[in-house]
């Protein structure tokens, strides 16, 4: 039963990991900002979780760390827990059967999530309520900044989940 055990370690490593960058993110206190780029350090770390587990985890961590989200974001309810279990199943789908598993894979897959994680919400908070100056002005001095700060700060969390999965899962097979 050691396998089990150490599942279960991984996945409180990982939840761990979860509400500390929710708290960072979503926290005054802590500002992660350069200049309008925020970046969404949970679905950083929600790909790298992705590239490392199966589709039915990766769905289920997606919709956990969404509504978990939703607990404290400015967006409509359910918003984020839909959207982060879809990216976090098509990750984890891209992932096993399109690309690669490394770094690089890892930075395009978050930048393509992060890219329709961000028009998704454009589409849902500001384009039916904004002008066309203001859309415009969001796209290109948040959402397009903050989706390459994200891609890179991936970086960081595949490395951290590669460690973490050789150490539970590599030494025991």
């Amino acid at each position: 039963m050691k396998s089990r055990k150490n599942i279960f370690i991984l996945r409180l490593i990982n939840i761990l990991l979860f509400f500390v960058l929710i708290f960072i993110q979503y926290n005054s206190v802590f500002s992660i900002k350069i200049m309008h780029a925020n970046p969404m350090l949970p679905l950083a770390l929600l790909i790298a979780v992705c590239m490392f587990c199966s589709e039915l985890t990766a769905a289920i961590s997606g919709l956990i760390v969404g509504i978990f989200i939703d607990s404290v974001a400015a967006t409509p309810q359910g918003f984020n827990a839909i959207t982060l279990m879809v990216l976090g199943l098509a990750a984890a789908l891209i992932i096993r059967h399109l690309f690669n598993n490394n770094v690089f894979s890892s930075v395009a897959l978050c930048a393509l999530c992060t890219s329709v994680y961000f028009l998704l919400r454009f589409i849902f908070m500001f384009a039916f309520s904004s002008s066309l100056t203001e859309s415009l002005t969001y796209l290109m001095r948040t959402a397009f900044p903050s989706v390459l700060y994200t891609a890179a700060l991936t970086i960081p969390f595949y490395y951290l989940e590669r460690a973490l999965y050789n150490k539970f899962f590599k030494s025991y097979n």
